[in-house]
């Protein structure tokens, strides 16, 4: 791995689909960044072996740490945004200017492969941000630049990698919905985000969180949306 790879997850009362994320994701990357925000009871680190102040040396020479959050309802945008930060500060600490970075879901299982393939060709075409076709319908890597209402190839919202040294960050005026969709368009505008075909990134608990206040809070962050970027896609 000639350029170092840090994949940031947020997790909530999830410690099997947490556990079996990082199994996963392990292999494919140098260090793996975990905010927990408010768990009952708390996760933990599920390694041996300290090597700092919450981090833990995991199988393979991957580097694991947790960060513990106590927001609740929690602001989405904001925990990828300490995980993002976190992952700026270890590529400073070890004297790296370019690096990926992937932010994932506790509940998401990505295939092996998934990183190389889509840092290959995140890097390969110039993109800021890239993400493996969310819904199988692509058949070649399409390259997003502007705008647009096409839901089948947007930014996959539980897997997507960003080229770290673009400092891309979330909008943390959406607290839980159309922040990655934001994400997603900033990224165009950046230099564009890449949707790469195969390797799709199983999202098994999808929605399931989103009820109660976070239902309320997903259709103002839509109005949110609208009022920043003057409509609403889908």
């Amino acid at each position: 791995m000639d350029i170092p790879r840090v994949a940031v997850v947020a997790t909530h009362n999830r410690p099997a689909e947490l556990a079996r994320l990082l199994d996963a994701i392990r292999p494919q990357c140098d260090f793996q960044i975990v905010i927990d925000n408010a768990s009952t009871p708390p996760a933990h680190l599920p390694y041996p072996g300290a090597i700092g102040p919450n981090t833990v040396a995991a199988p393979a020479g991957v580097a694991l740490t947790f960060i513990r959050d106590e927001e609740q309802p929690p602001n989405l945008s904001r925990l990828w945004n300490v995980g993002l930060n976190q992952a700026a500060a270890l590529m400073g600490w070890i004297g790296a200017d370019t690096y990926d970075v992937a932010v994932l879901n506790d509940d998401a299982v990505p295939p092996p492969g998934w990183w190389d393939e889509v840092s290959r060709l995140m890097r390969a075409h110039g993109a800021a941000a890239a993400c493996s076709d969310p819904y199988g319908a692509q058949v070649y890597p399409v390259l997003k630049l502007k705008p647009d209402a096409d839901i089948m190839a947007r930014m996959s919202g539980w897997a997507f990698m960003l080229r770290g040294e673009v400092g891309l960050r979330l909008d943390e005026d959406y607290r839980w919905w159309w922040g990655d969709t934001q994400l997603d368009w900033d990224a165009r505008a950046a230099g564009g985000m890449l949707v790469v075909p195969g390797y799709r990134v199983e999202n098994t608990l999808a929605n399931t969180s989103t009820t109660g206040p976070l239902a309320e809070q997903a259709g103002l962050d839509r109005a949110t949306f609208k009022r920043k970027n003057g409509w609403n896609p889908w």
